[in-house]
Parts: structure tokens; C-alpha cells; sequence
């Protein structure tokens, strides 16, 4: 049995996207170890925990997740991400889909293509930030041609040199 085929077999991935799954795990657990290097006392250091920090730019972020998020400014939107970001959801089949940045920024644009009017709004949004991380948990009701889907979605993000990005999206409907 070949690993394609095992993982296929437990719903994990698609068929044929093995390899675009281990490479966003892949990318996906070096952002966390790179996170987790920038963080003070994660050599295996002894010290406390960063102070919360000041959610103000997260915030921004945030906002701009929704705002950006139009046919006319998409490009703008794609910027929000660091290039190894990736979107996981549970599949209709008990199974996870993992998308990488590219893939899942053209299922946006192939969205706003079809859509008269797609828009996504957040409600009950949570902002917790220690030192350099910060995770964003809200309810979103995403719209498209007059109807409406609910779901509970976490943003994880991460202050780089080019200020705060966004690494990873968690979401279910």
C-alpha cells in the first residue's frame, strides 16, 4: 500500500494530492517552529510567557480579512497571508481539506467570478495575542446571490517584519 493510497483510504486527502498536502504540512510546521524560535525562552529556556500584547493591529487584520475581501480589492485580500498560510476545513465525507494560499485565494477569485454578490461578515469575534502570536475566533456568515451560510472559523497569526500576517484558517459550516 502506498502512502497516496493510505491516506486516500482514511479520507485525509484527494486522490492525486498527496504531495500538495504533505508539502502545507510541511509548511504549515515551519511556521510554527519558526513562531516558536522567535518567541522569548523557546530554546528550552525557563521564563514566562509573553505578556498579551496590545490587539489594536491584529484587530486591523482582521478587518481587513472582511473589508478586503471584494472582487475589486482581492489582490489587497491576498496580501493579509504569508505565503505558506494554508485553510483547513472538514469535508462532507468526515474527512479535512488542506488548501494552500494559491489554491485556496483562486477558489475566492473563481467564486467572485460566478457571484453577482458574495461577501463574508464576522460576528462574536475573539482576539488573543501573546507576544508575536495571535489566534481570532469568530462566527462568519458567509453571503453569496441572496443566501447565507453559517460557520465558526480561527485565524492564526503571526507579527513579521512585514507586520502582522495571517498563517492559518480553521473554518466549518
Amino acid at each position: 500500500m502506498t502512502l497516496e493510497s493510505a491516506l486516500v483510504g482514511i479520507a485525509l486527502v484527494r486522490p492525486g494530492s498527496v504531495r500538495a498536502a504533505v508539502r502545507a504540512a510541511v509548511r504549515a510546521a515551519a511556521v510554527v517552529a519558526a513562531a516558536c524560535l522567535a518567541t522569548p525562552g523557546a530554546a528550552g529556556a525557563q521564563s514566562s510567557p509573553p505578556a498579551p500584547g496590545d490587539v489594536a493591529p491584529v484587530r486591523r487584520v482582521v478587518d481587513d480579512y472582511v473589508g478586503l475581501y471584494r472582487k475589486d480589492s482581492l489582490a489587497e485580500w491576498r496580501a493579509l497571508f504569508l505565503p505558506s498560510f494554508t485553510a483547513t476545513s472538514p469535508s462532507a465525507t468526515g474527512g479535512v481539506t488542506v488548501r494552500t494560499l494559491d489554491e485556496f485565494y483562486e477558489a475566492q477569485a473563481r467564486g467572485f467570478a460566478r457571484a453577482r454578490e458574495m461577501s463574508e461578515t464576522l460576528e462574536q469575534v475573539t482576539i488573543s495575542r501573546s507576544g508575536r502570536l495571535a489566534t481570532a475566533w469568530a462566527d462568519f456568515v458567509f453571503h453569496q446571490d441572496g443566501t447565507s451560510r453559517r460557520g465558526r472559523l480561527a485565524l492564526g497569526l503571526i507579527e513579521t517584519t512585514g507586520g502582522w500576517k495571517i498563517a492559518s484558517l480553521l473554518f466549518s459550516y
